[in-house]
Protein backbone atom coordinates (compact mmCIF):
# COMPACT_ATOMS: atom_id res chain seq x y z
CA UNK A 1 0.00 0.00 0.00
CA UNK A 2 2.83 2.35 1.00
CA UNK A 3 4.52 1.61 -2.87
CA UNK A 4 1.33 2.52 -4.19
CA UNK A 5 0.82 5.59 -2.47
CA UNK A 6 4.26 6.37 -3.44
CA UNK A 7 3.35 5.73 -7.17
CA UNK A 8 0.18 7.71 -6.94
CA UNK A 9 2.04 10.66 -5.76
CA UNK A 10 4.87 10.43 -8.31
CA UNK A 11 2.53 10.35 -11.26
CA UNK A 12 0.37 13.26 -9.95
CA UNK A 13 3.90 15.40 -9.57
CA UNK A 14 4.48 14.62 -13.06
CA UNK A 15 1.11 15.29 -14.34
CA UNK A 16 1.17 18.37 -13.05
CA UNK A 17 4.23 19.55 -14.38
CA UNK A 18 3.30 18.23 -17.41
CA UNK A 19 -0.15 20.27 -17.72
CA UNK A 20 1.83 23.24 -16.24
CA UNK A 21 4.32 23.16 -18.61
CA UNK A 22 1.52 22.91 -21.75
CA UNK A 23 -0.47 25.84 -19.92
CA UNK A 24 2.34 27.92 -20.86
CA UNK A 25 3.44 27.33 -23.89
CA UNK A 26 -0.59 27.49 -24.90
CA UNK A 27 -0.92 30.22 -23.47
CA UNK A 28 -3.75 29.40 -20.64
CA UNK A 29 -1.72 31.44 -18.16
CA UNK A 30 -1.01 34.58 -20.21
CA UNK A 31 -2.56 37.32 -18.81
CA UNK A 32 -4.29 39.94 -21.97
CA UNK A 33 -3.23 43.37 -22.03
CA UNK A 34 -5.64 46.01 -21.06
CA UNK A 35 -7.05 47.31 -24.76
CA UNK A 36 -6.95 51.01 -24.49
CA UNK A 37 -8.97 51.82 -27.15
CA UNK A 38 -5.96 53.31 -29.44
CA UNK A 39 -3.70 52.40 -31.55
CA UNK A 40 0.20 53.09 -33.02
CA UNK A 41 0.38 52.38 -36.56
CA UNK A 42 3.92 52.83 -38.45
CA UNK A 43 3.36 54.76 -41.45
CA UNK A 44 5.14 53.26 -44.74
CA UNK A 45 5.83 53.85 -48.20
CA UNK A 46 2.49 51.69 -48.97
CA UNK A 47 0.80 53.91 -45.88
CA UNK A 48 -2.08 55.85 -47.77
CA UNK A 49 -1.87 60.40 -47.46
CA UNK A 50 -4.65 62.29 -48.06
CA UNK A 51 -3.83 64.41 -51.16
CA UNK A 52 -4.46 67.75 -49.10
CA UNK A 53 -2.48 66.66 -45.86
CA UNK A 54 -0.11 68.98 -45.19
CA UNK A 55 3.16 68.07 -44.47
CA UNK A 56 5.62 69.43 -41.63
CA UNK A 57 9.55 68.28 -41.60
CA UNK A 58 10.62 67.03 -37.74
CA UNK A 59 13.83 66.10 -37.08
CA UNK A 60 15.87 65.03 -34.06
CA UNK A 61 18.88 65.05 -32.16
CA UNK A 62 19.38 63.53 -28.67
CA UNK A 63 22.56 65.06 -27.47
CA UNK A 64 22.71 63.44 -23.92
CA UNK A 65 20.65 60.18 -22.82
CA UNK A 66 20.93 59.05 -19.07
CA UNK A 67 19.16 58.32 -15.51
CA UNK A 68 17.70 54.96 -17.01
CA UNK A 69 15.45 53.83 -14.20
CA UNK A 70 13.66 50.68 -14.64
CA UNK A 71 11.43 50.98 -11.60
CA UNK A 72 9.57 54.20 -12.94
CA UNK A 73 10.59 52.86 -16.74
CA UNK A 74 11.64 56.18 -17.62
CA UNK A 75 14.67 57.98 -18.60
CA UNK A 76 15.85 61.52 -19.29
CA UNK A 77 17.18 62.84 -22.48
CA UNK A 78 18.30 66.02 -23.70
CA UNK A 79 18.70 67.47 -27.23
CA UNK A 80 17.37 69.53 -30.04
CA UNK A 81 14.31 69.26 -32.14
CA UNK A 82 13.72 71.32 -35.45
CA UNK A 83 10.64 72.00 -37.50
CA UNK A 84 10.51 73.08 -41.14
CA UNK A 85 7.03 73.79 -42.60
CA UNK A 86 5.94 75.59 -45.55
CA UNK A 87 2.95 78.54 -45.38
CA UNK A 88 0.13 76.36 -45.78
CA UNK A 89 1.23 75.26 -42.37
CA UNK A 90 2.05 78.45 -40.77
CA UNK A 91 -1.56 80.28 -42.10
CA UNK A 92 -3.12 76.95 -40.20
CA UNK A 93 -0.77 78.45 -37.13
CA UNK A 94 -1.62 82.02 -37.60
CA UNK A 95 -5.46 81.04 -37.50
CA UNK A 96 -5.20 79.19 -34.18
CA UNK A 97 -2.78 81.97 -33.00
CA UNK A 98 -0.58 79.27 -31.23
CA UNK A 99 3.34 78.84 -32.11
CA UNK A 100 5.05 75.64 -33.91
CA UNK A 101 6.65 74.76 -30.26
CA UNK A 102 3.13 74.49 -29.18
CA UNK A 103 1.99 72.65 -31.68
CA UNK A 104 4.84 69.96 -31.30
CA UNK A 105 5.03 68.53 -28.41
CA UNK A 106 6.56 65.33 -26.36
CA UNK A 107 4.39 62.68 -26.61
CA UNK A 108 5.66 60.10 -24.01
CA UNK A 109 7.06 62.88 -21.66
CA UNK A 110 6.81 61.72 -17.89
CA UNK A 111 6.59 64.96 -16.10
CA UNK A 112 5.47 68.57 -17.12
CA UNK A 113 6.46 70.57 -14.53
CA UNK A 114 10.34 69.77 -15.05
CA UNK A 115 10.20 69.75 -19.13
CA UNK A 116 11.94 71.92 -21.08
CA UNK A 117 11.54 73.67 -24.53
CA UNK A 118 13.29 76.80 -25.34
CA UNK A 119 12.85 78.21 -28.93
CA UNK A 120 16.54 79.07 -30.46
CA UNK A 121 15.07 82.44 -32.39
CA UNK A 122 12.38 84.73 -31.23
CA UNK A 123 10.05 83.95 -34.56
CA UNK A 124 10.87 81.05 -36.92
CA UNK A 125 13.32 82.16 -39.48
CA UNK A 126 12.60 81.98 -43.23
CA UNK A 127 14.52 79.53 -45.81
CA UNK A 128 15.22 80.76 -49.54
CA UNK A 129 12.65 78.67 -50.47
CA UNK A 130 9.94 80.76 -48.46
CA UNK A 131 9.56 77.71 -45.51
CA UNK A 132 9.95 78.78 -41.41
CA UNK A 133 12.25 76.93 -39.74
CA UNK A 134 12.39 76.40 -36.07
CA UNK A 135 14.94 74.75 -33.54
CA UNK A 136 13.77 73.70 -30.28
CA UNK A 137 15.99 72.72 -27.50
CA UNK A 138 13.98 70.03 -25.18
CA UNK A 139 14.86 68.37 -21.64
CA UNK A 140 12.88 65.89 -19.70
CA UNK A 141 11.81 62.56 -18.54
CA UNK A 142 10.27 59.85 -21.37
CA UNK A 143 8.37 57.13 -20.81
CA UNK A 144 9.78 53.49 -22.34
CA UNK A 145 6.53 51.78 -23.39
CA UNK A 146 7.98 48.87 -25.48
CA UNK A 147 10.64 47.68 -22.33
CA UNK A 148 11.16 44.31 -22.88
CA UNK A 149 12.65 42.10 -20.48
CA UNK A 150 11.52 38.89 -21.27
CA UNK A 151 15.17 37.51 -23.05
CA UNK A 152 16.52 39.25 -19.32
CA UNK A 153 19.60 39.48 -19.24
CA UNK A 154 20.29 39.18 -23.18
CA UNK A 155 17.18 42.07 -23.82
CA UNK A 156 17.33 43.92 -26.09
CA UNK A 157 15.75 47.88 -25.29
CA UNK A 158 14.46 50.14 -27.28
CA UNK A 159 14.25 53.65 -25.89
CA UNK A 160 11.87 56.54 -27.78
CA UNK A 161 11.65 60.27 -27.74
CA UNK A 162 8.42 60.84 -29.44
CA UNK A 163 7.31 64.35 -31.10
CA UNK A 164 3.54 64.45 -32.27
CA UNK A 165 1.02 67.25 -33.08
CA UNK A 166 -0.88 68.45 -30.10
CA UNK A 167 -4.48 67.69 -29.77
CA UNK A 168 -5.06 71.45 -29.10
CA UNK A 169 -7.19 71.26 -32.33
CA UNK A 170 -8.95 68.81 -34.42
CA UNK A 171 -7.04 70.88 -37.12
CA UNK A 172 -4.01 69.11 -36.33
CA UNK A 173 -5.39 65.91 -36.52
CA UNK A 174 -3.39 63.30 -39.57
CA UNK A 175 -5.63 63.61 -42.25
CA UNK A 176 -4.69 67.56 -41.97
CA UNK A 177 -1.05 67.92 -41.18
CA UNK A 178 1.49 64.98 -41.35
CA UNK A 179 4.75 64.58 -39.69
CA UNK A 180 7.64 64.03 -41.75
CA UNK A 181 10.70 62.27 -40.21
CA UNK A 182 13.83 64.07 -41.34
CA UNK A 183 16.15 61.23 -41.34
CA UNK A 184 18.82 62.37 -43.13
CA UNK A 185 19.91 64.88 -40.07
CA UNK A 186 18.40 63.10 -37.24
CA UNK A 187 20.87 61.31 -34.89
CA UNK A 188 22.07 61.10 -31.42
CA UNK A 189 25.39 62.81 -29.62
CA UNK A 190 28.36 60.91 -27.88
CA UNK A 191 26.84 61.17 -24.75
CA UNK A 192 24.07 58.43 -25.09
CA UNK A 193 25.53 55.63 -23.48
CA UNK A 194 23.63 54.24 -20.53
CA UNK A 195 25.84 52.45 -17.98
CA UNK A 196 25.44 48.83 -17.98
CA UNK A 197 24.27 48.69 -21.17
CA UNK A 198 25.74 49.29 -24.74
CA UNK A 199 24.42 51.75 -27.25
CA UNK A 200 23.54 49.31 -30.41
CA UNK A 201 21.81 51.94 -32.79
CA UNK A 202 19.36 54.66 -33.76
CA UNK A 203 16.51 55.03 -36.34
CA UNK A 204 13.68 57.86 -36.70
CA UNK A 205 10.11 56.43 -37.68
CA UNK A 206 7.23 57.96 -38.27
CA UNK A 207 3.47 56.45 -36.54
CA UNK A 208 0.03 57.56 -36.40
CA UNK A 209 -1.48 57.41 -32.85
CA UNK A 210 -4.76 56.79 -33.02
CA UNK A 211 -6.73 58.30 -29.99
CA UNK A 212 -10.26 56.13 -28.83
CA UNK A 213 -12.07 60.18 -28.44
CA UNK A 214 -12.41 62.91 -30.42
CA UNK A 215 -11.67 65.20 -27.38
CA UNK A 216 -15.34 67.02 -27.97
CA UNK A 217 -14.54 68.54 -31.30
CA UNK A 218 -17.02 66.18 -33.24
CA UNK A 219 -20.19 65.15 -31.66
CA UNK A 220 -20.99 61.72 -30.22
CA UNK A 221 -22.69 60.41 -33.28
CA UNK A 222 -19.71 60.88 -35.51
CA UNK A 223 -16.46 59.43 -35.03
CA UNK A 224 -15.15 58.83 -31.85
CA UNK A 225 -11.75 58.41 -32.57
CA UNK A 226 -8.67 61.06 -33.94
CA UNK A 227 -5.64 60.42 -35.89
CA UNK A 228 -2.67 62.39 -34.87
CA UNK A 229 1.37 62.01 -36.26
CA UNK A 230 4.36 61.70 -34.92
CA UNK A 231 8.01 60.99 -35.21
CA UNK A 232 10.20 58.81 -33.13
CA UNK A 233 14.10 58.61 -32.44
CA UNK A 234 14.11 55.50 -31.21
CA UNK A 235 17.46 54.56 -29.50
CA UNK A 236 18.60 50.55 -29.05
CA UNK A 237 20.73 49.22 -25.97
CA UNK A 238 21.72 45.91 -25.14
CA UNK A 239 23.66 43.94 -22.82
CA UNK A 240 26.99 42.43 -23.75
CA UNK A 241 26.06 38.46 -23.32
CA UNK A 242 30.07 38.17 -21.72
CA UNK A 243 29.31 40.02 -18.74
CA UNK A 244 25.61 38.22 -18.36
CA UNK A 245 27.21 35.29 -18.19
CA UNK A 246 30.23 36.01 -16.63
CA UNK A 247 28.06 38.13 -13.72
CA UNK A 248 24.70 36.10 -13.44
CA UNK A 249 24.98 32.96 -15.23
CA UNK A 250 28.61 31.42 -14.26
CA UNK A 251 27.43 31.51 -10.29
CA UNK A 252 24.80 29.32 -11.14
CA UNK A 253 26.22 27.00 -13.54
CA UNK A 254 28.85 26.53 -10.73
CA UNK A 255 26.07 25.59 -8.36
CA UNK A 256 24.49 23.56 -10.89
CA UNK A 257 27.62 22.07 -11.10
CA UNK A 258 28.30 20.82 -8.23
CA UNK A 259 25.02 19.60 -7.79
CA UNK A 260 25.36 17.43 -11.11
CA UNK A 261 28.59 15.92 -9.76
CA UNK A 262 26.76 15.02 -6.45
CA UNK A 263 25.83 11.62 -8.08
CA UNK A 264 29.20 10.34 -8.36
CA UNK A 265 29.66 10.12 -5.00
CA UNK A 266 29.32 6.39 -3.79
CA UNK A 267 25.84 5.88 -2.56
CA UNK A 268 27.09 4.77 0.51
CA UNK A 269 28.09 8.27 1.63
CA UNK A 270 24.38 8.60 1.70
CA UNK A 271 24.76 11.52 4.44
CA UNK A 272 27.04 13.51 1.97
CA UNK A 273 25.32 13.31 -0.86
CA UNK A 274 21.55 14.43 0.63
CA UNK A 275 22.97 17.41 1.98
CA UNK A 276 24.38 18.92 -1.43
CA UNK A 277 20.80 19.14 -3.32
CA UNK A 278 19.02 20.90 0.03
CA UNK A 279 21.95 23.19 -0.01
CA UNK A 280 21.86 23.89 -3.83
CA UNK A 281 18.53 24.80 -3.35
CA UNK A 282 19.29 27.50 -0.87
CA UNK A 283 21.72 29.19 -2.87
CA UNK A 284 19.38 29.23 -6.25
CA UNK A 285 16.77 30.76 -4.28
CA UNK A 286 19.38 33.15 -2.57
CA UNK A 287 21.26 33.95 -5.76
CA UNK A 288 17.89 34.02 -7.68
CA UNK A 289 16.25 36.89 -5.20
CA UNK A 290 19.70 38.95 -5.54
CA UNK A 291 19.28 39.46 -9.27
CA UNK A 292 15.97 40.14 -8.63
CA UNK A 293 16.33 43.26 -6.66
CA UNK A 294 17.71 44.51 -9.74
CA UNK A 295 14.31 44.68 -11.55
CA UNK A 296 10.81 45.72 -10.89
CA UNK A 297 7.73 43.68 -10.05
CA UNK A 298 7.86 42.39 -13.52
CA UNK A 299 3.83 39.92 -14.26
CA UNK A 300 6.23 37.59 -16.89
CA UNK A 301 9.04 35.47 -16.22
CA UNK A 302 12.15 36.71 -17.81
CA UNK A 303 14.78 33.82 -19.49
CA UNK A 304 16.43 33.84 -16.43
CA UNK A 305 13.93 32.66 -13.99
CA UNK A 306 13.28 30.08 -16.36
CA UNK A 307 16.31 29.03 -15.92
CA UNK A 308 16.08 29.18 -12.73
CA UNK A 309 13.13 26.89 -12.51
CA UNK A 310 14.32 24.30 -14.37
CA UNK A 311 17.48 24.19 -11.91
CA UNK A 312 14.84 24.02 -9.00
CA UNK A 313 13.20 20.81 -11.15
CA UNK A 314 16.61 19.12 -11.57
CA UNK A 315 17.84 19.78 -8.01
CA UNK A 316 14.71 18.69 -6.73
CA UNK A 317 14.49 15.41 -8.83
CA UNK A 318 18.00 15.02 -7.50
CA UNK A 319 17.33 15.08 -3.86
CA UNK A 320 14.51 13.05 -4.02
CA UNK A 321 16.73 10.48 -5.52
CA UNK A 322 19.26 10.65 -2.60
CA UNK A 323 16.48 10.32 -0.08
CA UNK A 324 15.08 7.07 -2.06
CA UNK A 325 18.56 5.75 -1.79
CA UNK A 326 19.76 6.35 1.62
CA UNK A 327 16.08 4.72 2.66
CA UNK A 328 16.86 1.40 0.30
CA UNK A 329 20.26 1.57 2.02
CA UNK A 330 18.89 1.81 5.99
CA UNK A 331 16.42 -1.41 5.11
CA UNK A 332 18.58 -3.42 3.23
CA UNK A 333 21.07 -6.19 5.33
CA UNK A 334 24.45 -5.70 5.39
CA UNK A 335 24.87 -9.10 2.86
CA UNK A 336 22.57 -6.73 0.48
CA UNK A 337 24.24 -3.87 0.49
CA UNK A 338 26.97 -4.20 -2.32
CA UNK A 339 24.73 -5.60 -4.52
CA UNK A 340 22.35 -2.46 -3.87
CA UNK A 341 25.25 -0.28 -3.75
CA UNK A 342 26.78 -1.11 -7.34
CA UNK A 343 22.72 -1.15 -8.39
CA UNK A 344 22.39 2.84 -6.92
CA UNK A 345 25.32 3.51 -8.62
CA UNK A 346 24.31 3.05 -12.17
CA UNK A 347 20.95 4.31 -11.36
CA UNK A 348 23.26 7.63 -10.50
CA UNK A 349 24.77 7.52 -13.69
CA UNK A 350 21.66 7.25 -15.90
CA UNK A 351 19.64 9.99 -13.68
CA UNK A 352 23.06 12.33 -14.04
CA UNK A 353 22.50 12.18 -17.51
CA UNK A 354 18.71 12.64 -17.76
CA UNK A 355 19.03 15.58 -15.54
CA UNK A 356 21.97 17.24 -17.93
CA UNK A 357 19.77 16.52 -21.08
CA UNK A 358 16.39 17.97 -19.24
CA UNK A 359 18.63 21.04 -18.77
CA UNK A 360 20.02 21.56 -21.68
CA UNK A 361 16.43 21.06 -23.87
CA UNK A 362 14.80 23.22 -21.58
CA UNK A 363 17.18 26.15 -21.31
CA UNK A 364 17.05 26.21 -25.11
CA UNK A 365 13.05 25.95 -25.40
CA UNK A 366 13.19 28.27 -23.23
CA UNK A 367 15.39 30.47 -25.48
CA UNK A 368 13.58 29.51 -28.71
CA UNK A 369 10.45 29.53 -27.81
CA UNK A 370 10.02 32.11 -24.47
CA UNK A 371 7.24 31.92 -22.57
CA UNK A 372 4.95 34.80 -22.61
CA UNK A 373 2.71 34.72 -19.83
Amino acid sequence: MRRLFKRFFITIGIIAFLLTVWANRTGRFKVPNFNWGGTLTPVTDATAWNPSTVPVRLGIFAENVYDFNLTTQSLAAEGLVWVLWGPAFQELLDNEGVTIEQVIHPVNRVNSWDYLAKPFYPKPLRTEGGEYYQLIRFAGRFYVDSLDLHRYPFERIVFPIAFGLSVMSDLFCAEKVRLVGDKTQSGVGPFVDIIGYATDSFVLNEYVQQYPTSFGYRKTSSNASSDFSQVRLEIAYKKSPFASIQQLILPLLVVMLITLVAPTLAASLWDVRIAIPSTALLTLVFLQQSYRQNLPFLPYLTFLDQIYAVCYIATFALFCLFVWASNRLDIATEDEKPALIARLNDVDFYFQVVCISFLILSITLNWLFPIHS
